[in-house]
């Protein structure tokens, strides 16, 4: 049995957007488009209809899903029914875009050097989505900034405090009191980071114009325009080893709670809180 094949499926009709299903999986979104067309045609009728929003899935997409799905949950059943080496616990969890370039290779390092028996698969999306899916159990955990909303049903376990800096290249350093239209430079339009800093030049009637960017290193390319700023990860600067930029001392709270967000009723389920104790140990 293909389980990979299976995974891939399942993750384009949940998605249902082959652009960010690339970004996710490492493949490319032609090769992802003939995935569809495949099993369009195995199936004999469309997953997908085609909108100028996108991709929406069918009613028969979603009787798709559901069965690969079924299948994936009985062949883990299987593996464990048997024994198998193979039947490690799979854990599905969330991760900002930020969260995971820097501490995702950690976390995969820290379970394979203590020989963890967990299949960590991670999904990159904001801090709103990822709270919203763990509240209706679409994955098991999540490791982001805190989200504004708070569902009483989940965990907010506080990780770690991150800070975040606002900077632009030395060579175009901004007088904020002018108020020049500026380009706002992002990993993320609906991250933290980028909520704070959009409030404060809104409170202050600076005009702005924002453009998400998915690279750190392509960010800093786009610094090199003038009138551009970027809000990032203090640890993030620090580990792409920024260089010529002029960080900015703004009058507003720069500190972000990171949390690992559960549904309190898996406290006591053994594989979220092993991976919970994990990320612990490495922040």
């Amino acid at each position: 049995m293909n389980i990979e094949d299976i995974a891939l499926k399942i993750e384009i009709l949940n998605r249902q957007n082959l652009s960010k299903s690339a970004e996710i999986t490492n493949y490319t979104q032609s090769a992802l488009t003939s995935k569809v067309k495949k099993m369009e045609k195995e199936i004999g009728q469309p997953i997908f209809k085609r909108t100028p929003q996108g991709l929406k899935i069918t009613d028969v997409g979603i009787h798709y899903k559901n069965y690969l799905e079924r299948i994936t949950q009985e062949y883990e059943e299987f593996l464990q029914a048997i024994g198998s080496e193979q039947a490690n616990t799979k854990v599905n969890i969330g991760a900002s875009l930020t969260t995971i370039k820097i501490y995702g290779a950690s976390i995969v390092n820290a379970l394979n050097n203590n020989n963890i028996s967990l299949d960590v698969d991670f999904t990159v999306e904001s801090s709103i989505s990822l709270n919203e899916k763990v509240h209706n159990a679409q994955m098991d955990c999540a490791l982001t900034s805190k989200p504004i909303k708070i569902y009483p049903d989940l965990n907010y376990d506080i990780i770690a405090t991150e800070t975040f800096e606002v900077i632009s290249n030395d060579l175009h350093i901004i007088n904020f009191n002018e108020r020049t239209t500026l380009t706002l430079l992002v990993l993320s339009k609906s991250c933290m980071y980028t909520r704070a800093i959009v409030e404060w030049l809104k409170d202050n009637q600076i005009p702005y114009n924002i453009k998400e960017i998915k690279s750190v290193s392509s960010i800093l390319d786009f610094l090199q325009i003038k009138h551009s700023i970027t809000v990032l990860n203090t640890k993030l600067i620090d580990l792409y080893k920024f260089t010529n930029i002029h960080s900015y001392n703004l009058p507003l709270d720069n500190s972000i709670h990171t949390v690992f967000i559960y549904k309190k009723s898996e406290y006591d389920q053994n594989s979220i809180i092993q991976l919970k104790n994990v990320i612990q140990s490495i922040l």
